[in-house]
């Protein structure tokens, strides 16, 4: 895999994208965030990636479309089970700055709810990435953080998706007992964590990956059994780079 990764650098470094602030564009459809729109992967992206690196919005909006791609697109089950929030829309910077259009956005992105469905939304923090998997109808939202970091930690984003999810509640004119009115059930998911300060966007790719994987509206407390493990191997998070490195192939954001 190492080489794989040296002989694509190799390739960028010769191509088009060598100089500084070169730009591939991915067109991401309406399915995917309810909304279509053109992600913008750099140079620096690519460079993230091979280097491991801290990764940015552009190369896990375009895990997510792999995702899309390669799980979802053809499987109604699936299509219809699992839908994204968009970490361009909705992140810890526009939260502050612009927390209405956020709260619109994420109630807009509710309405599409059927009967079962998973909301995974890759929350930036600023400097770190974990998952929310928020269930509106339910009322349940699902935190992994791959540091071990309480919700509590986040009180901009908890207060957004609890005042979301009420708007919602109130939109479809929904009847919950009085007991559960005011409460939003949040679940802190006992996920693989990391040991390094660079990892956080790559587990949070492979978290949606095993959740989509085992089609499961509810992710138990303790993590699926099947990938349950105190951290992700360095081979574990490999396969997460080769799948972005062949799919920037295959859609020639790297050219060979």
């Amino acid at each position: 895999m190492y080489r794989i990764f040296i002989s694509l650098e190799t390739l960028v470094d010769s191509s088009d994208m060598a100089t500084a602030g070169a730009i591939r564009l991915l067109d991401m459809e309406e399915d995917i965030f309810g909304y279509s729109c053109t992600e913008t992967i750099g140079k620096e992206d690519l460079e993230h990636i091979f280097r491991h690196q801290e990764l940015g919005v552009g190369v896990i909006h375009t895990y997510i479309r792999f995702l899309y791609d390669n799980f979802m697109r053809g499987n109604d089950q699936l299509s219809n089970r699992f839908l994204f929030v968009s970490s361009s829309l909705v992140n810890k910077a526009l939260i502050c700055r612009e927390p209405d259009s956020c709260r619109e956005y994420l109630v807009k992105r509710f309405m599409a709810s059927s009967t079962n469905n998973l909301y995974l939304w890759p929350y930036n923090s600023g400097c770190h990435w974990l998952l929310l998997a928020i269930d509106p109808l339910k009322e349940v939202v699902y935190f992994l953080n791959s540091i071990d970091g309480e919700w509590t930690n986040y009180p901009d984003m908890k207060q957004l998706v609890d005042t979301s999810i009420k708007l919602f509640r109130s939109q479809r004119q929904a009847r919950v007992p009085r007991t559960k009115s005011s409460n939003i059930t949040w679940i802190k998911v006992q996920c693989p964590l990391q040991r390094n300060g660079i990892d956080c966007g790559y587990f949070v790719m492979r978290f949606m990956r095993e959740i989509i994987n085992m089609n499961q509206i509810e992710i138990p407390i303790t993590y699926f059994d099947e990938y349950k493990c105190a951290h992700y191997t360095r081979l574990q998070l490999e396969q997460i780079k080769e799948e972005l490195c062949q799919y920037f192939i295959e859609k020639r954001l790297i050219s060979i």
